[in-house]
């Protein structure tokens, strides 16, 4: 695990009249719909991409503009590292460093980026411990000013570094460069988690500035939080948060002072007890300053198989499994809505086998009649799972569907049954698969044959494209 060593240098305010409220009235339940599957940052192998393009991961899942990698940063970024890996910690500035010790570009970060040949403002996050790339950038996200810095809808470039157990990201604010995306609607508010996010179940109160004082280094619920991109002023919020998996609300909150000024327009807020694992979640925040500026509710999930919420790339942590829930509060508004274009999803890849490239070759085979996904985990299972879907069929309409050595597929009765696994009723139940891609049929003599065709005729996919499609059983 990393040991989030994690420092930001900000000025902090003393007042304390807008910690924000913990919502009673649990009306807004109404409003509630389930976005239909959750997605976790660490969906899939994340060992093979950048630092640059993790970050974006969850920028993409806020709706936020992408930031483009800048060399420039990159050093920068690793200059710093080198520093910290060499002589530890500056004395008295974290983010400091002694200009009599080696690898020394720069007393801050706005003249190491300089020295690196960074011509626009930059800022700075950074770590250290015994963990990897990915956990000590996850460990920024959970921590609410480190967040902030890498979530700032007016960033625009980042390069990050490790060297050793140091970790650094260095910011770029480009001015020539504006909004990385032309489509960002700065006026709505950005939540975290986003609807439809997975996370950890707890937060270890640990940061510099440290959010919670009265908690520092125990370990509390995750951190939440709502933003107004194009605001700095202090806000005035309630928040509530609801668990829908147990039907209860949690009303033991703890929130962050918003007239400090390192929350930049945005409310933190934590339940003060860790979440519960596989626990679906509502949260609520609205505007109570009289101003009516905002009112937003969405839904988010906790991980299913860990309580550890930064692993190391390798670790093997259980994220996604899609949860259905009743309606806690008796109003027939509240639905599990699922995705709108689910129903499409499904009609197009009825049938196919799907290979999940990102999730070690994971084959995946969407049954058109239960219109759920059937994990085919080795040529065996397969065989097994594929003759359960079996439908019987006579020796004259097989016959009618082109076999895999004949040079074209096709016919009324292949397109009839495309998808399909059928079981030869007069023989001694031979199994086939009917490939919509080529409307040709596969023979399935055993399991070696069914891993064949697994592998050779099956179509790649994203684990998380197809993650909204129910995972069924074979009884």
């Amino acid at each position: 695990m990393f040991a989030h060593v994690l420092f930001l240098t900000l000025a902090v305010s003393s007042a304390s009249a807008a910690v924000p409220k913990v919502g009673t009235d649990a009306s807004w339940l109404s409003s509630v719909v389930s976005p239909g599957s959750y997605a976790h940052v660490r969906d899939g192998d994340v060992s093979q991409i950048s630092a640059e393009e993790y970050v974006n991961r969850y920028r993409n899942l806020l709706g936020l503009p992408e930031l483009h990698t800048n060399e420039d940063l990159r050093e920068s970024a690793m200059n710093h590292t080198k520093y910290q890996n060499a002589n530890g910690l500056y004395a008295g500035d974290p983010h400091g460093e002694d200009p009599a010790k080696s690898w020394f570009t720069g007393s801050t970060p706005s003249e190491r980026c300089t020295a690196a040949g960074y011509g626009s403002g930059c800022g700075e996050v950074q770590a250290g411990g015994d963990g990897d790339l990915y956990s000590a950038l996850d460990g920024f996200m959970m921590t609410p000013f480190h967040r902030l810095g890498l979530i700032s809808p007016s960033a625009t470039e980042i390069g990050c570094a490790q060297t050793g157990g140091w970790v650094t990201c260095d910011i770029g604010y480009n001015r020539y460069e504006g909004y990385s995306s032309g489509d960002f609607d700065a006026s709505k508010p950005i939540v975290y988690p986003a609807n439809g996010q997975v996370i950890g179940t707890t937060f270890w109160a640990y940061e510099s500035p440290v959010p919670y004082p009265q908690y520092d280094h125990q370990v509390i619920g995750p951190t939440l939080m709502l933003m107004l991109p194009d605001s700095w002023d202090p806000l005035e919020v309630e928040v509530s948060l609801y668990d829908l998996t147990a039907q209860k609300s949690i009303g033991a909150i703890v929130g962050i002072d918003t007239e400090n000024d390192s929350t930049a327009g945005a409310a933190f807020f934590n339940p003060i007890e860790p979440l519960e694992l596989d626990h679906e979640y509502a949260a609520h925040v609205e505007d109570v300053s009289g101003a009516n500026a905002f009112s937003e509710t969405w839904t988010f999930k906790t991980q299913k198989s860990s309580n550890v919420d930064f692993p190391n790339a390798n670790q093997t942590i259980t994220y996604d499994a899609h949860v259905d829930w009743a309606d806690p509060s008796g109003a027939e508004q509240l639905v599990s809505a699922p995705d709108p274009n689910l129903s499409e999803l499904i009609d197009r890849l009825s049938g196919y086998i799907m290979l999940a490239v990102d999730q070690y070759g994971e084959a995946w085979y969407v049954d058109p009649i239960s219109r759920h996904r059937y994990y085919l985990k080795d040529g065996p299972t397969a065989y097994e799972f594929l003759r359960s879907f079996g439908l019987g069929i006579t020796n004259a309409d097989l016959s009618k569907i082109p076999t895999e050595n004949d040079a074209i597929g096709g016919g009324a009765t292949a397109e009839r049954l495309a998808g399909r696994i059928l079981l030869q009723v007069e023989e001694h139940g031979e199994a086939w698969y009917v490939n919509p891609s080529d409307l040709k049929r596969y023979y399935l003599k055993d399991g070696n044959e069914a891993y064949r065709v697994m592998r050779e005729q099956s179509l790649g996919t994203l684990l998380s494209s197809i993650a909204g499609i129910a995972v069924g059983e074979v009884e």
